[in-house]
């Protein structure tokens, strides 16, 4: 049953993390080297590669989180929340300013350092996200100017938390209609296309698509006591989000059919892969640091346009050992600071 499977310690939710991210480097690998996304292998669904290996994080936060607090509790949520996003985003901030950020630049050298934005930018990045900038950077590359996009879900991700951890405050988690209801509610608002404008996501499309990801991982640890993890019924949700492609319902029956299917596959024991994962969790670092290292490395669109693959091996190795530094040196040690009864939490 899915309530058991957090609770295993040969769980595989982090090597699925850790495969999430590396696939958000691959679909952005595509884009930025052949810039154009109809060469995403999932071009042709309700979200591309990079958009589902993101909703796969969602769905996995709402069922890990739900699973510690009906488990442990509240305890000291805030805190840990911060424990884990902070630091990390911080610290990998003022590395990419000041260390990858020469590389990037049209600005010279005096000017970049000289520049307040080069300083501010880790300051900028905590409450900014992708909206903070840095001198002339990446003015001749695919997207000018674009520091570091990814950050931009890590906002919804916190506005996730806070909801959630309100919610589990007022006791709402005791209420399974009350999660049910919610859940229904995010997904009739996808259903009926609230927000969505033709020529991007907008602000109000993201909310209701990463709260509809969250909350399916929510409920499907609330109801964990009734809902199996089974082969045939991760088929079957495979099945059921490819066949709401092209309809109304495929963004919904995408994040559902995709959302089952990577509960089923993390609970298993995938072995030494596993083993790492639970030991280095680099899924975090891969999605701060990649971007801006894969935008540096397209400066010279004509050598790397025909060998993607060389963009996402070294994309991948670089922004993978920079994450394990990251691991090793400020997230395990921000972790040991939060609260003993919430250790386990991601």
């Amino acid at each position: 049953m899915l309530s058991t499977a957090f609770g295993n310690p040969d769980n595989s939710y982090n090597a699925l993390r850790l495969i999430a991210a590396l696939s958000v480097v691959l679909s952005h690998s595509l884009l930025l080297g052949l810039n154009s996304p109809s060469y995403d292998p999932l071009s042709w669904a309700a979200y591309d590669l990079g958009a589902t290996a993101v909703n796969v994080f969602f769905v996995i936060s709402g069922a890990m989180l739900t699973h510690s607090v009906l488990q442990r509790g509240l305890g000291q949520f805030v805190r840990n929340r911060f424990l884990r996003i902070y630091p990390a985003l911080i610290v990998s901030a003022a590395l990419i300013a000041l260390i990858i950020g020469p590389f990037g630049t049209g600005a010279r050298l005096w000017e970049y350092y000289s520049s307040p934005q080069t300083w501010l930018y880790p300051l900028n990045v905590a409450w900014n996200f992708e909206g903070a900038v840095l001198p002339s950077m990446f003015e001749h590359g695919r997207y000018p100017g674009d520091v570091n996009v990814p950050l931009w879900t890590i906002k919804y991700e916190i506005l996730s938390y806070i909801v959630f951890g309100i919610a589990a405050a007022l006791g709402l988690l005791r209420h399974p209609s009350i999660a049910f209801a919610a859940w229904a509610a995010f997904g009739f608002a996808l259903l009926a296309d609230v927000g969505v404008d033709p020529t991007g996501e907008t602000p109000v499309e993201s909310l209701f698509r990463f709260g509809f990801a969250f909350l399916t991982g929510a409920v499907a640890r609330r109801f964990g006591e009734v809902i199996p993890l089974r082969f045939g019924w991760a088929m079957a949700a495979l099945a059921l989000a490819v066949a709401g492609t092209g309809t109304r319902f495929g963004e919904v029956t995408w994040i559902i059919g995709i959302g089952y299917a990577a509960l089923y596959v993390g609970a298993k024991n995938w072995g030494r892969i596993a083993e790492f994962a639970r030991r280095h969790d680099l899924s975090y670092g891969i999605y701060l640091m990649a971007w801006p290292i894969q935008q540096v490395l397209t400066r010279e669109p004509i050598w790397f346009g025909p060998q993607v693959a060389v963009l996402f091996l070294l994309s991948s190795t670089i922004s993978g050992s920079l994450a394990y530094l990251s691991w090793k040196f400020v997230e395990k040690p921000a972790l040991r600071r939060k609260a003993p009864a919430s250790e386990e939490e991601p």
